[in-house]
């Protein structure tokens, strides 16, 4: 049966990588142009899953999408990592000198800052999307206009590499989620990574208390993040990756870890991915 996944974007975009790249060539995309409009494609039931970017190597923690996520109940199946190289692209003949506007997504400028600092010529318009403004310079045949796109997708849609990789750091790595509604997490036999939720009393020793919890159970905290609640002033809710081995009693850690915060949530068990 094929597979149908949300993607944040059109195809060519990052998200439409991941899925070529790791799940499927041949899955429906359904394209939305926010993560907004994933998230209801997927409480809706009009895909299985989606494909949702949550931080970057460089430009850190897409902070919104935390809050998608564990707003809506939503559960992290499997997680990607994806390297980022972006690239100039414009209409066949256009030179470098003759573009006048650069259109791509934020994070896209973000992670070029040096070549375009150098282009000082250049007007940078933000999009919802990397591969969008290529398929309109593509479709209406625009000038003087160039995108900054993923490897592959200036060929996609028939335009011309200016200049290729122009990110600033080649270590440059896209952490890619999917997430899907499911009633129930049920971690499977290769699952070693969890990723949780929860928020703290203001008290000494509240976050101490976690801390040593992981400790004792000899767990790998690889990430923690903490994000602005909304129903409290100056509150806030953690967000936490674990690695954990098999002989954990990964069920009892989470039992535990809820009794000892508040309005606690298990976001997903999975495998983790290569970096």
């Amino acid at each position: 049966m094929t597979q149908r996944i949300a993607i944040q974007g059109i195809k060519g975009s990052n998200h439409h990588k991941v899925v070529c790249d790791f799940i499927s060539t041949k899955a429906e995309i359904k394209a939305c142009m926010s993560f907004n409009n994933l998230v209801k494609a997927i409480i809706t039931n009009q895909v299985d899953y989606g494909i949702m970017a949550i931080e970057n190597s460089i430009a850190g923690s897409i902070l919104p999408n935390y809050k998608l996520i564990s707003d809506h109940d939503l559960n992290i199946t499997a997680e990607y990592y994806l390297d980022i190289k972006h690239n100039l692209a414009a209409l066949e003949g256009q030179k470098l000198d003759e573009i006048k506007t650069v259109n791509s997504h934020q994070m896209a400028f973000l992670q070029c800052g040096d070549f375009l600092y150098q282009q000082k010529h250049l007007k940078l318009v933000e999009d919802v999307d990397t591969a969008l403004p290529a398929q309109i310079i593509a479709e209406k045949q625009i000038s003087h206009v160039a995108a900054i796109v993923p490897d592959g997708t200036a060929e996609l849609f028939g335009l011309e590499v200016l200049k290729s990789h122009i990110q600033d750091n080649d270590l440059n790595s896209t952490r890619f989620v999917k997430v899907e509604r499911n009633s129930q997490i049920l971690p499977n036999q290769s699952a070693d990574k969890a990723s949780i939720r929860f928020e703290l009393a203001h008290e000494p020793g509240s976050l101490f208390k976690v801390l040593a919890l992981l400790q004792e159970y000899n767990v790998n905290m690889t990430k923690i993040q903490s994000i602005p609640t909304a129903h409290s002033k100056w509150n806030y809710a953690f967000y936490i990756d674990l690695i954990f081995l098999p002989e954990i009693d990964i069920k009892k850690l989470m039992k535990t870890l809820k009794s000892i915060t508040h309005h606690f949530k298990l976001l997903g068990i999975y495998k983790q991915a290569q970096k």
